[in-house]
């Protein structure tokens, strides 16, 4: 009777966006590991869970683990510029849309109270039209500081891209 080579495995769950998900898997699996499922991450809808296993037998398995740090901290930093990017002007386009809207609402408030006095009414209506006109500014702010933030952070991220790159070719040649 044959005997059959029991084989045990390390396990490992990492929580990425959804836009480094394939990144991920593809450092991972240089350092070894085997994606096995993937499944939404719980009060996260834009992060996904990488569920991955690995020969607990693998050779240089220090030098991987050492290897394996670097790797989920470049990851990290990645998420932690996409999250600089796409938060880049939120506070003063919010400020600006609510303050547009309070300006607004003031002078529909002014032309509406003191109704029969026509120069109100009318001095309540440019208010009101220059409030509207200031809150639609929000818009066009927000994509202002994204785009500048973007010519900041665009060029971070691919030097971490590159950083990852040679990480993941430096794992390889550890794993031949």
């Amino acid at each position: 009777m044959e005997k059959k080579e029991i084989v045990s495995y390390d396990y490992k769950t990492f929580t990425v966006r959804r836009e480094v998900e394939g990144m991920a898997a593809d450092a991972f699996e240089a350092l070894g590991w085997s994606l096995v499922g993937t499944s939404v991450s719980i009060g996260a809808m834009s992060c996904i869970n990488l569920s991955f296993k690995r020969d607990r037998r693998i050779n240089n398995k220090q030098e991987l683990l050492h290897h394996q740090e670097r790797i989920e901290r470049t990851l990290q930093i990645i998420d932690t510029l996409h999250n600089k990017k796409r938060s880049a002007g939120v506070a003063s386009s919010i400020a600006t849309g609510v303050i547009g809207t309070l300006i607004f609402g003031g002078g529909m408030s002014i032309g509406f109270e003191l109704y029969p006095n026509k120069w109100w009414v009318a001095s309540g209506i440019v208010l009101g039209v220059l409030g509207l006109a200031y809150a639609s500014t929000a818009w066009f702010m927000y994509k202002l500081w994204r785009k500048r933030k973007s010519r900041v952070i665009d060029p971070l991220l691919e030097d971490e891209y590159n950083k990852l790159a040679d990480y993941c070719e430096a794992t390889n040649k550890l794993r031949r």
